[in-house]
């Protein structure tokens, strides 16, 4: 079965279409979530309560339009968190016809997974990663000093937060992906430990340079997060 020819334009007039597609979706979730802002500030909250469930939060605004400027940037951030799903759909409409059936399939489990990926990735954020943060962040503040916590702070956090999560947890489906399609050799598959161990630390020491616990912390999750590529790349 031969692949499907395409010119030069078509490709280019698929691929404009396929990107307004996405960015009208994020610009209408973008509208929505605004306007829906304050019935989403409960879920916005619930992080720091759930970090520091005896304290009330306050958050302080220093000019004229810091709370619309907070609100307009996660209400972003999370609307593009959101999309992502989108985004991955349309590039498997975009790429699907020029693939054979064969690698068709491989793509529809690969995106189906990054789907699942990033809903997971968002919600273990939500619930234990960006409270945690928030603990060790503002923990050792709470205890010297009076905390004077800016919404456009804490709101960016959060957002970026869970739009971080949603692109940090494809690592898996990236690692599958590259070894389905043979760029990841054999010998690198053989002898894994020592290049993920050693790649995940270089990210780790790059987030983290001035804290050991840190480091080995994100090394292991970095490396657990590469480790499920390869297992993930023996089922498809």
């Amino acid at each position: 079965m031969e692949r499907p020819n395409f010119t030069v334009l078509t490709h280019f007039e698929e691929l404009r279409r396929r990107l307004l597609i996405f960015i009208g979706f994020l610009f209408f979730l973008w509208v929505v979530l605004f306007s829906q802002f304050w019935r989403l500030v409960p879920f916005l909250i619930w992080p720091y309560q759930k970090a520091f469930p005896a304290r009330e939060l306050d958050l302080v605004f220093t000019s004229l339009p810091e709370a619309i400027v907070a609100a307009l940037k996660s209400t972003f951030f999370l609307s593009l968190a959101l999309s992502l799903p989108l985004l991955l759909f349309q590039a498997w409409r975009f790429l699907s016809p020029a693939l054979y059936e064969q690698e068709k399939r491989v793509l529809r489990k690969i995106v189906l997974l990054v789907l699942i990926l990033a809903l997971v990735g968002m919600a273990l954020a939500y619930l234990l990663v960006l409270p945690t943060l928030l603990k060790l962040f503002l923990g050792m503040g709470y205890a010297r000093f009076t905390p004077y916590l800016r919404v456009q702070s804490y709101l960016s956090f959060l957002g970026k937060g869970l739009l971080v999560a949603a692109i940090v947890s494809q690592l898996p489906a990236v690692v599958a992906l590259l070894i389905k399609a043979g760029l990841i050799s054999q010998e690198v598959r053989h002898r894994r430990f020592l290049y993920l161990a050693g790649g995940a630390y270089l990210v780790a020491l790059f987030i983290s340079p001035a804290d050991l616990i840190s480091q080995i912390i994100l090394a292991a999750g970095f490396y657990l997060l590469l480790e499920a590529g390869f297992f993930l790349a023996r089922l498809f």
